[in-house]
């Protein structure tokens, strides 16, 4: 049985930083303009890329499905407006390397016209929890706070373990990022919708929406929204504002004391947990039948003319989405997709906006931070005491400059969020988190050549066996046919001596009478 706590505990580590959210909230919440051309790429999650079902020529329309998942985890792809298709090629996309990757680029027809096949329905209690995990599956739902994880997979589980407790994450802690507070001002009703839906789908009993104790705006939504909507009991519990109390495991470690475990799922605790923004794409897939295509995103920072936060359909390219904010203003420096803590840098603004995209900062220049340089680390344990996972980041700084993957793992290496606290607060400004980053990296494409050779291995293995049996078999045959000739022969010779015999009998016999 999971209790939820009166009061939340602190989860350990973190460090205060200044929220630098009011700027993009100032501004109402609106629509993007529709974009002269939309690339979606056929990758926008965790796991495997979706399958083109379209071809360049073909009119599509709004909402359709446009390409299909390959595999458990993966996640349907559908159009966000309506128009023709141009091309399906290599573009480069919002990543940390600017690699690229395959999209299906449609240029808008202007009349957003909806895929016709649509049922709404009001009453979700009428689909079994399986027919709603179908439904978030078809409709591409990810997960919106980041991660990309395909949600339906996190209601699989629910159908077959004990689910004890649905937890909502409103805890949007990293500086700058509104794009959660904005949706919850906006579509509260929807929020409650979405928690019940989930609540239903999982069949838990207990749910709450956890949110951070200094978003007075939208936690007095919230409440209303609740005492007006719910039709379940969803607990509505404020926590920290600490940075990073939005992450999975701190969340559940401050509403319910427990701590999962460092190589387990909270579904291994009976608690699942989703982000707000997604609750509200399942209301919109079960009641509204309509699949993800859009999402609000934050476009801040001093680099931008106009901070703001807009909903924004997916493909959409980035640059211009800035142009919609004014253009980048006199202190722009470079652009970060995600906030300060955990985003990374884009090598260029012409890529399309994805699902995983929860804002855009727009830095601004630091004359003094070009001038701060690496030094040696001084051990001064700053960086345990503000780790919220427990880590000791200097441990794993020296391993990792050692390429000492085994001492990496002996310190858990994977464990770490990469939410960027150990970094910040290095009085020798060494850039941990990239360090881990990059050591993750390199432990993952070990791993992936080491598969990839020991495939090899084993194709190779396999071919030689092959090739032996096939030499066994002919040897055999061979061996077979001369049996087979020699049995022959040896039957022809006892033919013909069984003949012989008969004719000497003959011959005998015609001696025996003549005498």
């Amino acid at each position: 049985m999971i209790t939820v706590l009166e009061k939340p505990i602190p989860f350990g580590g973190g460090i205060a930083l200044p929220p630098n959210k009011a700027i993009s909230l100032e501004q109402p919440l609106e629509k993007a303009k529709l974009p002269s051309l939309i690339k979606i790429p056929l990758r926008q999650h965790i796991g495997s890329p979706a399958k083109s079902l379209v071809k360049a020529g073909d009119l599509v329309l709004k909402g359709q499905l446009i390409a299909e998942a390959q595999g458990y985890i993966s996640a349907p792809i559908h159009a966000s407006t309506s128009g023709i298709v141009k091309e399906i090629a290599e573009h480069a996309m919002p990543n940390p390397s600017g690699a690229k990757s395959t999209c299906i680029v449609i240029e808008p027809d202007g009349k957003e016209t909806w895929f016709d096949d649509q049922a709404p329905i009001d009453d979700y209690y009428s689909l079994s929890p399986v027919e709603v995990q179908q439904k978030i599956w078809q409709a591409g739902i990810v997960g919106l706070g980041g991660a990309g994880f395909p949600s339906a997979v996190k209601i699989i589980p629910g159908l077959s373990l004990d689910i004890e407790l649905l937890i909502l994450n409103a805890a949007e802690c990293e500086p700058y990022i509104s794009c959660d507070e904005t949706l919850i001002r906006n579509y509260a009703k929807d929020v409650v919708t979405g928690v019940e839906v989930l609540a239903h789908a999982l069949q838990v009993d207990e749910c709450v929406i956890a949110i951070e104790d200094n978003k007075t705006e939208a936690i007095e939504v919230l409440k209303e929204a609740l005492e007006q909507y719910a039709e379940i009991e969803i607990k509505l519990m404020l926590v920290s504002s600490l940075y990073p109390a939005g992450g999975e495991k701190q969340l559940i470690k401050s509403i319910t004391g427990i701590e999962v475990p460092a190589e387990g799922l909270p579904v291994d605790a009976g608690i699942v947990v989703y982000n707000v923004g997604t609750a509200v794409a399942v209301k919109n897939a079960i009641i509204d039948d309509t699949p993800l295509i859009s999402r609000i995103v934050t476009v801040t920072g001093p680099g931008i003319e106009q901070a703001r936060n807009l909903e924004i359909l997916f493909g959409t390219p980035i640059n211009e989405i800035i142009e919609q904010c004014g253009g980048y203003s006199d202190q722009f420096e470079y652009l970060i997709m995600g906030g300060p803590m955990m985003g990374f840098r884009l090598h260029s603004d012409n890529v399309p906006l994805i699902k995983t995209t929860n804002c855009l900062l727009a830095a601004g220049s630091e004359p003094q931070a070009s001038n701060i340089k690496e030094s040696a680390c001084i051990r001064c344990d700053e960086c345990v005491a503000v780790c919220p996972i427990n880590l000791q980041p200097q441990q794993l700084h020296w391993h990792a400059k050692e390429f000492n993957n085994d001492r990496l793992h002996d310190y858990r290496l994977f464990d770490c969020i990469e939410c960027g606290c150990c970094s910040y607060v290095c009085p020798s400004h060494i850039p941990l988190v990239d360090e881990f980053r990059l050591a993750k990296s390199n432990i993952w494409n070990r791993k992936r050549m080491q598969l990839e050779a020991e495939q090899h291995k084993s194709r190779y293995l396999n071919k030689q066996a092959r090739v032996e049996q096939l030499k066994k078999d002919k040897v055999k045959k061979r061996t077979a046919v001369i049996d087979e000739k020699a049995n022959d022969k040896l039957a022809m010779q006892k033919k013909q001596d069984a003949i012989a015999a008969a004719v000497n009998r003959v011959k005998q016999k015609r001696k025996d009478r003549e005498n």
